[in-house]
């Protein structure tokens, strides 16, 4: 799958832009501050209705547009044919109104940071069809690896907890539609706890909402296993290869076991329930029903849910050494470099169709070394877009068959000497 072409109107600093692109590496080069990056947040709008920068997408509307509305659209060639995806987002406020948000405009991406209340209206249309957010996902799926993303094996469980989200939302809308449900039926439940713990409700009303909650969580941690299951194989692959037999220790935090030279790579599911997920969702909800009535005590003295997969988290070991403590700075970008790359087999293993691959400015965060080993890990791939500050930091190989183009002020033009 691959974005022949791309056209933006009043997004971010592109006033006008109508851009076709081939397969294969695509540079975007430039200083920064030119708009690099806003053409790769472009594309995971249409493919996601989000952006990957910001929880305000009002600054995705260039300032001095006309109307304050921008424009994204895409043709996206894939194995069943072309796809036609427009996103048009209006700034509400501007118009002197937050009423009438327009059909599909409603948040419905859980897995991503929820919008701001009322402030932008968003039009969704596939194919000239008006579509929900929702049935936006996974029809343009991308995987983006951004500089953030180095992060994810050290960063909190919520960033683990959203990469996995995003993976299965856009294979499976079943999937997202539980896990919004879910967030509801959380927020619920977190209410009635406070309630109960101040005395103005009795335990008695949980019942109904941890019938909800258990049914809701067993196939979302059921889908998560599966994922990190299937995962492991292909990162744990790609781990071995980018990773030389000598892992360099000078930049750890702490001193790491001799055993860490292994290059072999678990990825460890750690759900907040302790019991068996071997068995279908029936089994693992009523294993889950029997845990919260054991810790009923301690969520009323708290007032909190304390069980469910808003509390899971993803580990990564070395031969069951914990990277996140153990690994050196340089072991813990390449888990992140394996688990994007394993993100991308699977979503094409689900869907048919190979996802785009985004990479924002992460050639910046890697030695040489580790850049020629992205670049030849990637290299057979449909589609790349990669965006930089210097065409030098690319090795020389990838630059005979990279398409670079240069972007300036909200202007891309084709680099004559690379393609």
């Amino acid at each position: 799958m691959r974005i022949e072409r791309l056209r933006l109107t009043d997004f971010r600093n592109y006033h006008e832009l109508d851009l076709t692109l081939p397969a294969g590496l695509v540079v975007f080069a430039g200083h920064n501050a030119q708009g690099k990056s806003n053409l790769l947040e472009a594309v995971t709008l249409i493919s996601t209705s989000r952006s990957f920068r910001t929880t305000s997408e009002r600054e995705a509307v260039r300032w001095s547009a006309p109307g304050r509305f921008a424009r994204v659209e895409a043709t996206i060639a894939r194995h069943e044919g072309l796809l036609q995806i427009e996103v048009i987002l209006t700034d509400s406020e501007a118009e002197g109104t937050t009423q009438g948000r327009p059909a599909g405009a409603t948040p419905t991406a859980p897995h991503l940071p929820p919008a701001p209340t009322l402030r932008v209206g968003k039009r969704i249309r596939v194919n000239g069809v008006p579509r929900r957010a929702m049935d936006l996902l996974g029809q343009a799926p991308v995987v983006v690896f951004a500089p953030t993303d180095l992060d994810l094996v050290i960063g909190s469980p919520t960033e683990r907890r959203r990469f996995l989200d995003l993976t299965l939302c856009q294979v499976d809308t079943a999937y997202c539609r539980k896990l919004s449900q879910y967030q509801k039926v959380l927020t619920q439940r977190s209410a009635l706890l406070k309630r109960i713990r101040e005395g103005a409700d009795t335990p008695q009303a949980l019942g109904y909402w941890d019938d909800l909650l258990v049914r809701l969580a067993a196939p979302i941690m059921l889908a998560r296993a599966n994922f990190i299951e299937r995962a492991e194989l292909a990162a744990a692959r790609v781990y071995a290869t980018l990773t030389p037999a000598e892992a360099d220790q000078s930049d750890d935090q702490e001193a790491a076991p001799e055993s860490l030279e292994s290059n072999e790579l678990r990825l460890v599911y750690r759900p907040s329930y302790d019991g068996s997920l071997e068995g279908d969702e029936h089994s693992v909800a009523e294993g889950m029903r029997a845990r919260l009535q054991s810790l009923r005590t301690r969520e009323l003295a708290q007032g909190v849910n304390v069980l469910g997969p808003h509390r899971d988290d993803l580990a990564f070991l070395a031969d069951g050494v914990d990277l996140a403590v153990y690994g050196s700075r340089g072991q813990q970008r390449t888990v992140a470099l394996a688990l994007k790359l394993a993100e991308l087999e699977y979503i094409e293993t689900e869907v048919g169709d190979q996802p785009i691959l985004l990479l924002d400015d992460v050639l910046s965060e890697l030695d040489a070394q580790h850049r020629a080993d992205l670049l030849l890990a990637v290299s057979g791939l449909d589609q790349v877009l990669l965006t930089t500050t210097d065409t030098a930091s690319l090795p020389t190989e990838a630059l005979t068959y990279a398409h670079v183009y240069r972007v300036r002020g909200g202007q891309v033009t084709a680099d004559s000497l690379h393609k």
